[in-house]
C-alpha cells in the first residue's frame, strides 16, 4: 500500500506525475462534526491521504471519489451536502458539506520517442501544461534530463528490432499523441513501422525533411502498409514555414501545432456525461444534493 503523505505533499505528486485524484475539501460544518471547514484530504487510484474526519462519512467520501476516478461518476466539481446522522449513522448530529474537486482528468497524452535536443525542447515547453508527457529513449543520460512524468529507458536492442503491440500497449496509451524524434533513422523506421498499425491514435509524428519521409513512404508500402495509413503520418512535423533550424524553434512550431490540433479534436461533452453530472446514483448512502440556498446559509460569500 502507498506510503501516507499530508494532502499538500500527495497533490503536488500528483500533478508531478498526471496523475487523475480528486481533492475534497471541507466546504461548510454546521452543528457538531468531526473537523472544521477547510480541511482537505487527496484520493487517487491506490491510495488515500490526509484525512477529513474519518468514520463512515470519510469513507462514503472517499468511494465517491474512487467513483470519480473509476468513470462511474462524472468529473466535474461536484458539492455533497452530508447529514452526519442519516448519511454516516454518525452521532455527532452535525452537517458537513463536501466539495470534490477531480483533478489530471481528460488530460492529453503525449508521447515522445526520443530524448534528443528537439524532444528536451519540446518536453520543456510542454511542462506547463495540462497534458500527460511520456519520453522513452534508451540513453539514460538524456533520459536523466528529460523534463517528463514518465521516462521508460528502452534497451537499445528493443528499439531496433520490430516492436510487438503489447509492448507499444504498455508505452502508449489510446488516444495518444506520438511523436517518432530519435537520434537514428533505422531506429525511427522501426518505430514507425510498428506504431502505423495502431489505429487508436490522436496522431502520429514523424521528425525529418519532405526527403526523409518520401524514402520511408516508398519503403513503408513496399512492406504493406496501405495509403490510408500513410496519410495519417505527420512528416515534416510541425506547422511548416519557419526559417529557424534550432531545435528550440522546430519545438515551438511542433506545439503550437499541437495545441491547434489537441483543442480542435476536443469534444464538447456527451450524453454519458450529462447523465452522471445530473443524474448520479445514491442509492442508500443518505447524501443531499446541495442547494444554493443551503450554500448561501453554510458559506457566506459563496454565491452572490
Amino acid at each position: 500500500m502507498p506510503k501516507q503523505r499530508n494532502w499538500q505533499a500527495a497533490l503536488g505528486d500528483a500533478h508531478a506525475m498526471g496523475q487523475p485524484h480528486v481533492l475534497i475539501t471541507i466546504l461548510a460544518v454546521a452543528g457538531s462534526a468531526p473537523r472544521q471547514s477547510g480541511q482537505k484530504m487527496v484520493v487517487t487510484a491506490d491510495a488515500v491521504h490526509d484525512t477529513i474526519g474519518g468514520g463512515q462519512l470519510e469513507q462514503l467520501a472517499i468511494e465517491r471519489a474512487r467513483g470519480i476516478l473509476d468513470g462511474e461518476l462524472s468529473a466535474q466539481q461536484q458539492v455533497e451536502h452530508y447529514p452526519l446522522a442519516a448519511a454516516a449513522a454518525q452521532c455527532c448530529g452535525g452537517a458537513m458539506t463536501l466539495l470534490f474537486e477531480p483533478l489530471c482528468f481528460g488530460q492529453p497524452d503525449v508521447v515522445l520517442f526520443g530524448a534528443g535536443h528537439v524532444g528536451q525542447a519540446i518536453l520543456n515547453l510542454l511542462a506547463s501544461l495540462p497534458v500527460t508527457t511520456t519520453v522513452i529513449d534508451s540513453r539514460a543520460d538524456w533520459l536523466d534530463q528529460a523534463n517528463a512524468q514518465r521516462k521508460v529507458a528502452a534497451a537499445a536492442e528493443q528499439l531496433a528490432q520490430p516492436l510487438s503491440q503489447q509492448t507499444l500497449a504498455q508505452w502508449v496509451p489510446a488516444k495518444a499523441w506520438v511523436f517518432v524524434l530519435t537520434h537514428d533513422h533505422v531506429t525511427d523506421y522501426t518505430l514507425l513501422k510498428a506504431l502505423i498499425k495502431r489505429g487508436d491514435l490522436q496522431s502520429l509524428g514523424l521528425i525529418g525533411s519532405s526527403t526523409k519521409w518520401q524514402n520511408f513512404a516508398r519503403r513503408l508500402h513496399r512492406d504493406g502498409v496501405s495509403d490510408e495509413a500513410l496519410s495519417r503520418v505527420q512528416c515534416p512535423i510541425g506547422a511548416g514555414g519557419s526559417q529557424f533550424k534550432e531545435p528550440v524553434a522546430i519545438a515551438v512550431d511542433v506545439v503550437a501545432k499541437l495545441l491547434r490540433d489537441i483543442s480542435e479534436s476536443a469534444t464538447t461533452g456527451d450524453a454519458a456525461t450529462a447523465v452522471n453530472r445530473h443524474g448520479a446514483v445514491r442509492a442508500g448512502s443518505g447524501m443531499q444534493t446541495v442547494s444554493r440556498k443551503l450554500l448561501r446559509e453554510q458559506t457566506p460569500g459563496l454565491l452572490r
